[in-house]
């Protein structure tokens, strides 16, 4: 494979800033919301039934709840039609969602299914929720917020191959809030140069802060970039050795990153960035290994991805919170090929000259 050569330009046609409300089309894309664990039909402590999950996507409020047991997750919008109340304060009960203001109850579907004050009067027609397409993959809950419009969901969930291979084995880490644009967080995630500074106390040397060349690339879904990273340990052990990492991005917020160690250990992260609003995103992240819970527990590997998120949590929170798409706002170096790619496919994307699925 060899590394795209990206002209030398100045020249941009766009927004100079990025901002996610003024651009539909981010809402054509699948988000993951929660664990699917996270979505239970226990009853709740306090509560007549099972709690449901409140979430936010791009600025709009979201329930998510599980009706039956043996059921997929339902997700709406997190708000009664009757008097504004909030869905997420009530509770799911008889394979029904209630609201606690004045105890309506609905399916899984969104259809309403009793006004309990007068049970046997026919229901308003616009007492239904509005549902947000949901799906379950890889131990998440994703959802698309674009109804059929809009023109529904671009792509699918991106594809992990190593998901049911029986050679890797999972570990699910959980999830993080950051204060900065899901944009910045993905740039992060492709930005070799700042491992040796901002992990100095996890797994970089800013002492060893020299990159081999790296390579990107266009694939239909996004971009892939590719290069040897100098690390200082892995989870649970300490000692120089090197990441071998090939990173997919598929745009918008998608990421699959594969870790190839000199002794032969595979180490998958997928990371699913989901923006909260304009100016706040979540990650929620899965590890796939290719060793056992012998060879390193999994509590090792959780304790130094969170000390690794929290270390870039630290930084990007501080940034502004505009991301800059227009090249002559930031200064820009040799290392920094990924993030001219990234930002010239999001500027791409907004403007219409290119969508995921389109020849690379």
């Amino acid at each position: 494979m060899t590394a795209l050569q990206e002209p030398r330009t100045t020249r941009h046609v766009g927004p100079d800033h990025l901002v996610l409300s003024e651009h539909p089309v981010f809402r054509r894309f699948w988000y993951a919301v929660c664990a699917v664990d996270d979505v239970t039909t226990e009853p709740e402590p306090g509560r007549r039934g099972a709690a449901p999950l409140h979430r936010k996507v791009l600025g709009t409020d979201l329930v998510v709840w599980r009706p039956d047991p043996a059921g997929p997750v339902s997700v709406a919008h997190d708000r009664c039609a009757h008097r504004d109340a909030p869905l997420s304060m009530g509770w799911v009960a008889d394979c029904r969602l209630v609201c606690a203001y004045h105890g309506w109850e609905w399916d899984a579907d969104g259809t309403t299914r009793r006004i309990p004050q007068f049970p046997d009067s026919p229901h308003p027609t616009k007492s239904g929720l509005t549902m947000v397409a949901s799906t379950e993959r890889y131990g998440l809950v994703w959802v698309c917020l674009a109804g059929p419009d809009e023109g529904g969901p671009i792509t699918d969930v991106p594809a992990v191959p190593e998901w049911d291979d029986p050679a890797w084995r999972r570990v699910p880490e959980g999830s993080w809030d950051f204060d900065c644009t899901a944009m910045h967080l993905v740039e992060n995630n492709i930005d070799p140069g700042h491992v040796a500074f901002v992990h100095m106390n996890s797994f970089g040397n800013p002492d060893n802060p020299e990159l081999t060349d790296q390579n990107v690339a266009r694939t239909p879904y996004g971009l892939i970039t590719w290069t040897d990273v100098p690390v200082e340990g892995r989870p649970g052990e300490t000692g120089a050795t090197v990441r071998h990492t090939w990173s997919q991005v598929h745009l918008p917020f998608s990421m699959h990153l594969l870790i190839r160690y000199p002794d032969g250990l595979g180490h998958v992260m997928l990371k699913a960035i989901t923006p909260v609003d304009d100016r706040s995103c979540v990650i929620h992240q899965v590890v796939l290994r290719t060793d056992t819970e012998a060879d390193r527990p999994a509590a090792d590997i959780r304790a130094f991805d969170h000390q690794v998120e929290l270390e870039d949590k630290t930084l990007l929170d501080r940034l502004p919170d505009g991301f800059p798409l227009a090249q002559h706002l930031n200064a820009h170096a040799k290392a920094d090929k990924n993030s001219l790619l990234l930002r010239r496919m999001y500027t791409e994307l907004v403007t219409g000259q290119w969508t995921p699925g389109d020849p690379a």
